[in-house]
């Protein structure tokens, strides 16, 4: 049975000389896995093109319970949402696009979570300028649908962000996996700052990677993440 779906790319692997594997999260059917054939030809209806990642297509796909592996049959507007010559974007892009296919495993609908990572990636494409805090508020409000967004909010008394346990405390836990001032302070402003105002928190470059590192560490401690973010070099460089 044909269905017309919305899709984000997430991955994207050569099968044949004319075929590609493609990983999308679709908006029906939550993270599913395709083949697009003739991605070459002129005639096709799915060009290669249409498949790098954080790509947003309309498209036509095959469900059927017998079929382990669906296929793309038409794309009708397929729209990349990152402007591959703004540098900071493209940094920014890579390592969300890794850090989704490396979380995403559900195949079911989210449609909450789908709007979400849809809106996210269109005000990234927008912003003309202060891009560089943009991961680390998306790596907050993911959290929340993922299950553990952080519980409070810095203050005078609660100086400290526990990691394992997501929240903020007044005392140093008997672990080292917590965060101090000011980085439990930049976290707070950082859940509470919408990726719009996101370049309003001033951060230094190396409180940059302390946070990418920290929260890292909070998506492996909530057995979120199991592997390295690969990615994370490029950012390091912003």
């Amino acid at each position: 049975m044909l269905h017309s779906v919305k899709g984000i790319v997430l991955r994207t692997t050569k099968y044949t000389d004319n075929s590609v594997i493609v990983n999308v999260y679709t908006n029906l059917f939550g993270l599913q896995t395709y083949i697009a054939r003739g991605v070459h030809s002129r005639t096709s209806k799915v060009k290669a093109n249409y498949f790098r990642g954080l790509t947003y297509l309309n498209m036509v796909v095959t469900k059927t319970e017998k079929q382990k592996l669906e296929r793309i049959t038409e794309v009708t507007d397929a729209k990349n949402l990152i402007n591959e010559f703004d540098q900071t974007k493209t940094a920014v892009a890579l390592f969300l696009n890794e850090l989704l296919y490396k979380t995403i495993h559900e195949e079911e609908a989210n449609p909450v979570l789908f709007e979400f990572l849809q809106n996210a990636f269109e005000l990234l494409g927008l912003k003309e300028s202060g891009s560089a805090n943009f991961h680390l508020v998306f790596m907050l409000k993911y959290s929340q649908y993922l299950g553990f967004f952080p519980s409070g909010n810095y203050s005078n008394e609660n100086k400290y962000f526990d990691l394992m346990e997501g929240k903020f405390i007044s005392h140093q836990p008997h672990h080292v996996y917590y965060l101090q001032e000011p980085l439990s302070k930049y976290v707070s402003e950082l859940m509470n700052s919408g990726f719009e105002k996101c370049a309003e928190v001033q951060l230094t470059q190396a409180y940059r990677r302390q946070l990418i590192a920290a929260l890292t560490d909070y998506y492996k401690l909530h057995h979120v993440l199991t592997v390295n973010l690969t990615s994370v070099q490029v950012l390091e460089q912003l």
